[in-house]
């Protein structure tokens, strides 16, 4: 029987080290000038590793799908967000308008922190049906976490019984994408407090009675 294969903890956390430097290099560049002007030679310079460390990391329409995740929450990983500490705030609510206005501040972080990144994904996807695939991936994952959110509101007793969950879940899908953000921050101009404002008044509408 062959030995178990051992790998230096030292070396995973320098090899997570380097995946995390190429992502964030690959995640600005991707938002600066767009998913197809950014070639893994542009990347690897950014990063300051060799063009090999790069693809290493995956294709290079994989790395906006893990741009996506760093800059959510700066973990390389797919996770449900009602259990990360980010969303401390959420779990400890106790009444309506405290989850809202948790739920929003959430919220607007996550959109501000990818919105260029989002915009270069959502662009890459209309021309590129591989890319297109992985958006579609990283929205279901979306849909998930929000359906999640709405059945501890339903467990709570806070949810609107006048709408079917599902229901509830695509609308909240909808009124919290990032595009909506880009719209009201980017076109309108709007400020990034104003928006939180917007979106927690918007949540209470949408979810509770």
């Amino acid at each position: 029987m062959s030995e178990p294969h051992y790998v230096s903890p030292l070396r995973a956390r320098q090899a997570a080290a380097t995946r995390q430097m190429v992502i964030t290099a690959a995640a600005e560049l991707f938002a600066a000038q767009g998913y197809g002007r950014t070639s893994l030679r542009q990347i690897a310079q950014s990063a300051g590793v060799a063009v090999e460390t790069v693809r290493v990391q995956g294709r290079k329409r994989s790395l906006l799908a893990a741009a996506v995740r760093i800059l959510s929450f700066g973990r390389d990983v797919d996770e449900l967000v009602l259990v990360a500490p980010e969303a401390d705030d959420l779990r400890a609510a106790s009444t309506p308008d405290e989850f809202a206005l948790a739920a929003a501040r959430l919220l607007t972080g996550l959109a501000s922190r990818t919105v260029g990144v989002w915009r270069a994904f959502v662009s890459a996807a209309a021309d590129d049906p591989e890319v297109d695939a992985e958006l579609a991936q990283v929205q279901a994952l979306i849909r998930s976490n929000l359906g999640s959110a709405v059945e501890l509101l339903a467990d709570r007793g806070w949810l609107r019984p006048d709408i079917e969950p599902d229901e509830i879940t695509v609308n909240l899908w909808l009124l919290v994408s990032t595009e909506n953000y880009d719209k009201l921050t980017g076109r309108l101009g709007w400020s990034v407090q104003r928006y939180e404002q917007w979106l927690a008044r918007a949540l209470s509408d949408l979810l509770f009675p």
